[in-house]
């Protein structure tokens, strides 16, 4: 299990400020927006995405398809072949991540905005989504430990368990299943993982940071242990050591788009911005839905460094991509003062209010 970024300040007293909060500040724009009322049945979105087959596949390819929330938690599974469409009803407005998961390691997860208009009538999401290809510079992708096989039958159904609790949204039960799955086998790194990803979620970094250490001692090319400590030690301000771990799992997953999005987030609150760019224009090319907002941390960056016109760029970038987050009002009036006050209005700028 993969948890998604949390950043805290960092010196870890306090949360990070939301980047589009940040660039308010830069600007004084300091209008709270509140977004509708998730799970409410008149703003219930529905997914239909058809999987399409990767180039050069060939045959019958059967994937797991899992849909996640933009921090990790799974919502919904399906199993489907390649060329079906697999439909999700009855979800909360927002970003997701879409997951593929096949034979022989391959994977490929993208995220993806599901926030209607308010003004839209039908809140039906229609998408496509390329199988990935056989795993590529992934060293991870074909590797099975020793210990691994190693795991009791038994420790493996507390794991299924604890699995199927979190679909129900029953944490506690995912708890204790997980729980009993470390008492019958004390080196069981999938369900250290997944402990300290509960740990992570329930705000005990310390204890998160715990679970995710034993698990990569265990298996040392387990990449979502590694990813999801990094994430723990961003959460805690703890820079360097995030660092650390952030570049281990980019070394199993060099075109991961979450390890891509924490390494230069990771730069980002070291203030090396140089670095920082490099990593998050990654993260653009391989998911720009992402939640982790890349353009708006690139937006904050060209702030610092003055290059309104790269700022403007960035914005525009992320409104294109999430017209109707809640954000979206505050951006665009972060853009109207921009044009209207910065140094240089340029005759093409897009309209904000498109």
């Amino acid at each position: 299990m993969i948890l998604r970024l949390r950043s805290r300040t960092p010196d870890g007293g306090g949360p990070f400020l939301p980047l589009a909060a940040v660039l308010a500040l830069t600007l004084s724009l300091l209008t709270t927006i509140v977004p509708a009322s998730a799970g409410e049945p008149d703003r219930a979105v529905e997914l239909r995405c058809k999987i399409v087959p990767a180039p050069n596949d060939r045959g019958y390819k059967l994937w797991k398809v899992e849909i996640r929330k933009s921090s990790g938690e799974p919502v919904r599974q399906a199993v489907a072949a390649s060329g079906d469409t697999v439909g999700f009803k009855s979800l909360e407005p927002g970003i997701y991540i879409f997951c593929l998961m096949g034979e022989k390691g391959r994977q490929r997860c993208q995220s993806i905005d599901l926030v209607p208009a308010p003004n839209q009538t039908s809140h039906r999401f229609v998408k496509k989504f390329e199988a990935p290809p056989p795993g590529v510079n992934q060293k991870d992708a074909h590797k099975v430990s020793a210990r691994k096989l190693a795991v009791p039958d038994k420790a493996r159904k507390e794991m299924i368990r604890a699995e199927e609790a979190q679909l129900k949204g029953d944490k506690g039960e995912a708890l204790r299943h997980l729980e009993r799955a470390i008492e019958i086998c004390p080196a069981y790194a999938d369900a250290l993982n997944n402990l300290g990803t509960y740990y992570h979620r329930s705000g005990d970094y310390e204890r998160s940071v715990q679970y995710f250490t034993n698990a990569t001692r265990l298996d040392p090319e387990f990449f979502a242990a590694w990813v999801n400590l990094g994430g723990s030690l961003l959460a805690l301000g703890k820079l360097q050591s995030a660092l650390d771990a952030n570049k281990r799992a980019l070394e199993l997953r060099p075109n991961d788009p979450l390890a891509n999005s924490q390494v230069g987030i990771n730069y980002f609150y070291l203030r090396n911005y140089a670095e920082s760019k490099r990593f998050l224009e990654k993260v653009l090319s391989l998911d720009p839905y992402s939640a982790n907002s890349p353009q708006l941390f690139l937006a904050h960056i060209a702030f610092a460094e003055k290059e309104q016109d790269s700022a403007q760029k960035y914005i525009r970038g992320y409104l294109e991509l999430h017209p109707n987050s809640p954000q979206a009002p505050h951006l665009r009036r972060t853009l109207q003062n921009l044009v209207s006050g910065g140094s240089r209005t340029s005759q093409n700028t897009a309209n904000p209010d498109q």
